[in-house]
């Protein structure tokens, strides 16, 4: 599993190289969102199995810790060959992006 900026990942979305996962739970994903898939992390396991194993994903949490289970997850038991992390979560792209904003 790679670990990439919030920079690279606006690159990566902007440019349909990749998909964003968000694995928040929905009530995180209300006070703010970049956009992607949301699949609550607990939700993962039973939808790996329909989801492209070769295609580049960029799984994204609050702040990666729940990423790198899930992107661990997904190389080690379900075979994934192209995932990402995004380093610092939603928080490290927020204050990259817009850093008056107060998390939560």
């Amino acid at each position: 599993m790679n670990h990439i900026t919030s920079e690279v990942c606006k690159q990566l979305i902007q440019s349909n190289e990749a998909e964003l996962i968000d694995i928040r739970e929905p009530w995180e994903v209300e006070i703010c969102s970049i956009g992607g898939t949301k699949i609550p992390m607990h939700q993962v396991p039973e939808l790996a199995e329909t989801m492209d194993k070769m295609k580049p994903y960029i799984i994204l949490c609050k702040t990666g810790r729940r990423a790198e289970s899930v992107a661990n997850l997904l190389e080690c038991r379900y075979g994934f060959q192209h995932i990402a992390i995004l380093e610092g979560g939603i928080t490290g792209w927020f204050e990259a992006f817009e850093p008056n904003y107060k998390m939560y």
